[in-house]
């Protein structure tokens, strides 16, 4: 006996693809050209400087973004062990990716943010905020633990 296989269209295949979750990228990540790479991707993003003032502390665009859902791009590797971001990207539930690929160029760090940003958009909608990803050459980690 074989089975019918149905004619109609299963609701998933007639859904839209998800809206892509804004990118903020914070001021020691920032670079034309990475600026550039996303723009030549579509990528919805949100520089530090179009925000906030040069000066602002980690707190305040830690609060937005958890607020307003962006997913952060920082080199900062500092946030998870500085008290008061930490608490900031932990109460306001933020989610980060931290480039972490050593001495990478501003061309290096938005080629690899270009090619790994389906990956990032995945994890971030899929994340369970406050999470906390590293990002090296090699890919992305698994969401780094903490005490």
């Amino acid at each position: 006996m074989t089975k019918k296989k149905s004619k109609k269209r299963s609701a998933s295949n007639n859904a839209a693809p998800p809206e892509p979750i804004a990118l903020f990228v914070d001021r020691c990540a920032w670079s034309r050209p990475l600026g550039n790479a996303l723009e030549a991707i579509g990528a919805k993003y949100i520089a530090h400087h179009q925000r906030f003032a040069p000066a602002a502390p980690d707190e305040e665009w830690l609060e937005v973004a958890g607020r307003e859902g962006w997913v952060v791009l920082t080199r900062d590797k500092h946030i998870r062990r500085r008290p008061p971001e930490l608490e900031a990207f932990q109460t306001h539930k933020a989610i980060v990716f931290v480039l972490a690929a050593g001495n990478a160029s501003a061309a290096e760090t938005a080629e690899l943010v270009t090619r790994l940003y389906d990956k990032i958009q995945r994890l971030a909608a899929q994340a369970q905020p406050p999470v906390m990803y590293s990002v090296t050459r090699s890919g992305i980690s698994k969401p780094i633990k903490f005490k």
